[in-house]
């Protein structure tokens, strides 16, 4: 299996904590793939069907979580991580991801080589960095609001939809993918012709069943409803995932390491139902990071025997809406300095955090 390409006897460790077997199977992969492509393509049905426009709106909402869950899919597929065999993960992720509307060369572009290769480095892990004290203090106006935008409750929706959407996945416009473009170029055309091809999909099964709508109201209830809730999800997702008030950033490359990142920055957040398996199953993170190549559907194995093994340096808490306000107010800035959240003041509001193993 592929652990993440970092040294240092703890990444080691960890990594050979969580491998003792490949657990990608084909016909589980299959399976979890079909369930959610059906789950999509009815839930959408619904979505744009001749029904009260209340029961249409909470259709789009389900759809909106089954392009989460494919996008668990081509997540996995990108890592080459869901089923075994290279050419199957790579069409599976590229279709997974035609709901989601992302190109699986750019994505692994920033997630597998940017946020895997160096998680919680400044200037290298595009998502959701936070600012020092001092950035914040010298950002203009304009900058300090969209901070605080993206760092209430609902600026997710927007962090992910205009940081990570349009400027990383989609097209090749980021400077490192401009020095690679026509590398990227052949799946950001799939991408492309994938997203026109669900536009007019929606557009057409709507007007052919409700031929009185308007092609607005369509569109809203079927793309423009669904789409915001997947990308709230996203963001909100990879906010928990590496955002609390115990979990590190770096900004220097002589402070990182990979045992710091990806075990003592990553939380293990578990969720107080289980809805959705696949959903409850992506947020064992700590396993994840420490070795890519565990399928989604083998990770709460995984992160036990790393619980095991590593005991408090495995962070870990159930979601609550009171949990979740408490992260939002305490995670405004990180203190790179003093290794501590803060708020917007620049006045702590956690512990100072330790950047090594406590072992």
């Amino acid at each position: 299996m592929e652990a993440y390409g970092a040294s240092g006897a703890g990444a080691v460790d960890a990594a050979q904590a969580t491998s003792s077997a490949d657990k990608r199977s084909l016909s589980r992969g299959l399976f979890v793939f079909a369930t959610y492509g059906f789950l999509y393509v009815a839930t959408l049905i619904d979505a744009v069907a001749p029904y009260p426009v209340p029961v249409n709106i909470l259709a789009g909402i389900a759809n909106g979580v089954c392009i989460a869950m494919l996008f668990i899919v081509a997540h996995d597929c990108g890592h080459g991580a869901f089923v075994p065999g290279r050419r199957w993960n790579l069409w599976l992720g590229r279709l997974s991801f035609v709901p989601v509307v992302h190109s699986i060369s750019l994505w692994s572009l920033a997630h597998n080589r940017n946020h895997h290769g160096r998680t919680n480095l400044k200037g290298v892990d595009p998502v959701w960095t936070p600012m020092s004290p001092a950035d914040y203090a010298a950002a203009s106006p304009a900058r300090r609001w969209l901070e605080r935008l993206y760092r209430s409750a609902f600026g997710p929706v927007v962090y992910y939809y205009y940081d990570i959407w349009l400027k990383l996945m989609l097209v090749p416009v980021s400077a490192q993918a401009r020095a690679q473009w026509r590398k990227h170029l052949p799946d950001t055309i799939f991408a492309l012709t994938g997203f026109a091809a669900t536009l007019a999909a929606i557009v057409w099964i709507g007007t052919h069943l409700a031929p009185d709508r308007p092609v607005w109201l369509v569109f809203l209830l079927g793309w423009i409803i669904p789409f915001s809730v997947w990308i709230y999800l996203a963001g909100i997702t990879v906010y928990l995932n590496h955002t609390h008030p115990e979990l590190p950033w770096f900004d220097k490359e002589s402070e990182w390491s990979a045992y710091g990142a990806n075990v003592l920055g990553t939380m293990h957040v578990k969720m107080p139902i289980d809805i959705f398996p696949l959903y409850t199953d992506v947020m064992a993170h700590p396993a994840h990071h420490t070795n890519v190549g565990i399928p989604v559907y083998a990770l709460p194995e995984a992160q036990a025997e790393l619980k095991s093994r590593f005991g408090s340096d495995i962070k870990s808490y159930t979601l609550s809406f009171a949990e979740y306000r408490r992260i939002v107010s305490a995670c405004k800035l990180f203190d790179f300095d003093r290794t501590c959240w803060t708020d917007f003041d620049g006045n702590p509001t956690g512990p100072k955090i330790a950047l090594r193993p406590s072992r």
